[in-house]
């Protein structure tokens, strides 16, 4: 399902590595914590996956396909196979909750009346469809995360990727988010989490990869 071969990546200005070296295989269904230091590069390897970034060195397959080599017109169709979830949620503050939901249906252009059902039937399993129609200011931190999570699972996605997505929350809705990404899973998505809390590690016992200094030192598969 996902591939590294030999991947590196370097940002103007920087005297080292953002990443090096780095070879892994993640299958399809699997879930994976991706640990590490702050620093460690967990977050542009998961910003390589989708393409918000692009390698400097080596070669990245999704589905046996090379996306370091797509153009900018093959990218939202990469995206379309891949739900986010930030840690700072990027929610849109001037939009309902619906409407962030429903977003990334709407860029597909995805039918008005297949866009409410979808979206609705995704807030009840996130159990926040009573708060459709609220603004996401008025939503605790848990509360947005789950929003984040929705969004990220509406357009029924191979891959969820998620940085540090209990990374400001409490160890109660900690909890949530992990049996909700644990969930997904169990449905089939591949799905990996960049965290560096230990307790949640050791909770879900699920495959690790480990970086430091942006080299993976343990489990690359």
């Amino acid at each position: 399902m996902i591939q590294l071969f030999h991947v590196a990546k370097t940002y103007p200005g920087a005297d080292e590595y953002a990443l090096a070296d780095v070879n892994l295989n993640v299958d399809k269904g699997e879930f994976v914590f991706l640990t590490g230091p702050s620093g460690a590069g967990k977050t542009t390897l998961l910003r390589l996956l989708f393409a918000a970034e692009r390698p400097s060195n080596g070669q990245i397959l999704i589905g046996n396909r090379n996306i370091a080599r797509l153009s900018r017109r093959q990218i939202p169709a990469l995206r379309r196979s891949i739900g986010v979830v930030f840690q700072d949620f990027k929610l849109i503050d001037t939009r309902s909750v619906f409407e962030n939901v429903a977003l990334t249906l709407d860029v597909r252009g995805e039918p008005r009346r297949a866009t409410r059902s979808r979206v609705e039937a995704v807030l009840k399993r996130v159990g926040l469809l009573h708060k459709k129609h609220a603004a996401p200011r008025h939503l605790s931190g848990g509360e947005q995360q789950r929003i984040a999570i929705a969004r990220a699972l509406v357009a029924e996605p191979s891959i969820v990727l998620a940085d540090e997505p209990t990374g400001n929350l409490d160890p109660e809705r900690s909890l949530d988010i992990m049996n909700m990404l644990n969930d997904v899973n169990a449905r089939g998505t591949t799905v990996l989490v960049a965290t560096h809390d230990p307790t949640l590690i050791e909770r879900f016992r699920k495959r690790v990869i480990a970086l430091e200094a942006g080299r993976v030192v343990r489990g690359g598969g």
